[in-house]
């Protein structure tokens, strides 16, 4: 019945419309897609780059390895989940460093000996100005595995440089290895420094060096270990230990820091702190000038 009504209205217009629509129908069976399925393709289209552009974000704000880089080839910053990491790298290749330059154990360091000396051998040719020659032997305590014809080498070096108590040009050394020697430089455990030492009523505590009577002594422990402002320049401070006190068998006593930013005397007990000085191990300085500072009593 309402079939019939509908038909009964239809105008012609209508009639024409309804046959465009059929032959649409007809059309989209034939080969066409329906609007829907167009409209269905493009939202997946639009959810897979969506998903797409999450997955990015996270990739994106996860930890990078220290190995990333931008965009551009360069490394990349680390995040604050990787700086912990960062620095534990570091800290194994600077461990690495020290076991390369061959920094020794402290545990590995003896604190006793036998208190016997082996001298080195042969002699060294005499360095310095035209004054008087100061002859030294140079001797390690038995059992503590350094050679004694090594320790003279550095010895022989030091005492010979041009920043050293010869640029005065009133001092010169050689060394001998046997009969009279003015002073010695020994090598020894800080055990038997504190003794040789504290037969003169010095207190070396098993940490430092001294000058009593004719001997150097100088503390195993500061030979191969240095000090903190030192720690990576052990042969400098070698230099300083020798400087030192020989300039004490020389007869300078203790000095201080002249001036913030000025370089230490080397008869300033560095050890005991810069005060704002530089770290120098020389009495002298490249233009033949002595470095010195206010004497410390």
């Amino acid at each position: 019945m309402i079939m019939n009504e509908h038909r009964s209205t239809s105008s012609p217009t209508s009639g024409a419309a309804h046959r465009r629509s059929r032959g649409s129908r007809t059309r989209r069976r034939r080969g066409g897609k329906p609007p829907r399925l167009w409209a269905g393709l493009a939202a997946g289209v639009v959810l897979l780059l969506a998903g797409g552009l999450v997955l990015k974000e996270r990739a994106d704000t996860s930890p990078r390895s220290v190995d990333a880089t931008d965009a551009a080839g360069r490394p990349s910053a680390p995040s604050a989940s990787e700086r912990p990491a960062s620095r534990k790298v570091v800290e194994t290749e600077e461990a690495k460093e020290k076991k390369k330059e061959g920094s020794p154990d402290p545990g590995s360091i003896p604190s006793s000996g036998p208190g016997t000396f082996a001298t080195a051998g042969g002699g060294g040719d005499r360095v310095g100005g035209s004054g008087r020659t100061l002859t030294y032997v140079v001797q390690v305590e038995d059992g503590i595995g350094i050679p004694a014809g090594d320790v003279a080498t550095e010895v022989e070096r030091i005492l010979a440089d041009e920043r050293g108590w010869t640029a005065d040009g009133e001092v010169g050394f050689r060394r001998v290895s046997g009969g009279t020697s003015d002073f010695r430089v020994r090598l020894a455990t800080a055990e038997t420094v504190d003794d040789i030492c504290g037969q003169y009523g010095l207190d070396t505590g098993g940490e430092v060096n001294c000058n009593v009577g004719q001997d150097v002594m100088v503390n195993l422990k500061r030979w191969l270990l240095a000090t903190q402002y030192y720690a990576d320049d052990v042969t400098s401070y070698r230099a300083l230990i020798i400087n030192h006190e020989v300039g004490h068998f020389l007869g300078h006593g203790h000095e201080g820091c002249p001036g913030a930013g000025r370089p230490a005397p080397v008869m300033m007990q560095q050890i005991k702190g810069l005060h704002g000085c530089r770290t120098n191990v020389w009495p002298y300085d490249t233009e033949g000038r002595p470095v010195t500072g206010p004497a410390v009593g």
